[in-house]
């Protein structure tokens, strides 16, 4: 039986209990960290552990046992036997339960601290072959790099987009590319990696993060600007990334054929630096 992690708690997953006053139910008052397993050790659990406290504390949610995320992660992990399969942790934190108003409580509630860990594999075809991104308009807030459960404006133009038959969206604001539903983008041109600069348009994503610092390792100049929406047919190649999915080439965006269509080699040699950076955390190697 799955096993949960609930306001300081392991206990089955079908005994879990939150109140319909929730504040994350009610409002989508909340924030979530998404990291990843991989058969014995996380990648990079503190900068996950990082993003997770700087949502907290934008949000202005205070969790007085937040320097446990990283060990409730590992247990919750081992609660449920994942320790040796590849998994995910999936970790949210709600401003409480209190009576519904658009004010903070006053005085303070307890927030409602919820994880869950299951088994997650890569998709390594769509690594291998690239997938399909579709173009549209950025409808979202302000605060992109606040990592909220408030995902209904990712969620609309995402389905949107499945419907379609593509794997991400590629959001545009002000005529310029963002990033995806919940992927970061970058494009290749002239053998230099463009990505949109960290600010409130984007999440900075911790697979983007090893990204750059791979790539600028390694002599791939990085360009951390953002790209014109009408410059993408000048692209030579595109991915995008994320903690689940690791690097999967965008080999199409709507209609324009990026490339030859085909995953190209500055992914390529990508894909195989950050499938070393990964590899080195694993204590058994």
């Amino acid at each position: 039986m799955d096993v949960v992690y609930l306001n300081g708690q392991f206990i089955p997953w079908d005994q879990a209990r939150i109140s319909p006053d929730d504040r994350g139910f009610l409002f989508g008052d909340s924030i979530y960290e998404v990291t990843r397993w991989y058969g014995g050790y996380f990648f990079d659990l503190p900068s996950h552990a990082a993003r997770f406290r700087r949502s907290l504390h934008e949000t202005r949610i205070i969790w007085e046992e937040e320097s446990r995320f990283e060990e409730i992660s590992e247990e919750l992990i081992h609660h449920n036997g994942l320790g040796t399969e590849c998994a995910m942790v999936y970790f949210q934190a709600t401003r409480g339960v209190a009576p519904r108003t658009h004010a903070f409580p006053d005085p303070p509630v307890k927030p409602t601290v919820y994880g869950f860990a299951r088994r997650q594999s890569l998709n390594t075809l769509a690594s291998e072959r690239g997938v399909g991104i579709w173009l549209t308009p950025d409808p979202r807030w302000n605060r992109c790099d606040i990592k909220t459960t408030a995902l209904i404006a990712n969620i609309l133009p995402y389905q949107e987009a499945h419907d379609k038959g593509f794997a991400e969206v590629c959001f545009v604001r002000n005529g310029f590319v963002t990033e995806g539903a919940h992927s970061n983008i970058f494009f290749v041109r002239d053998e230099s990696l463009y990505t949109h600069p960290e600010n409130n348009d984007i999440l900075a994503g911790i697979t983007r993060k090893n990204i750059i610092s791979i790539a600028r390792s390694n002599g791939i100049n990085v360009i951390e600007e953002a790209v014109a929406a009408d410059m993408i047919p000048y692209m030579n190649e595109a991915l995008i990334c994320n903690t689940t999915g690791e690097i999967v080439p965008a080999t199409r965006i709507s209609d324009q054929v990026i490339g030859d269509g085909t995953p190209g080699p500055v992914t390529k040699r990508l894909q195989i630096l950050l499938r070393e950076l990964i590899q080195s955390g694993d204590p058994h190697r």
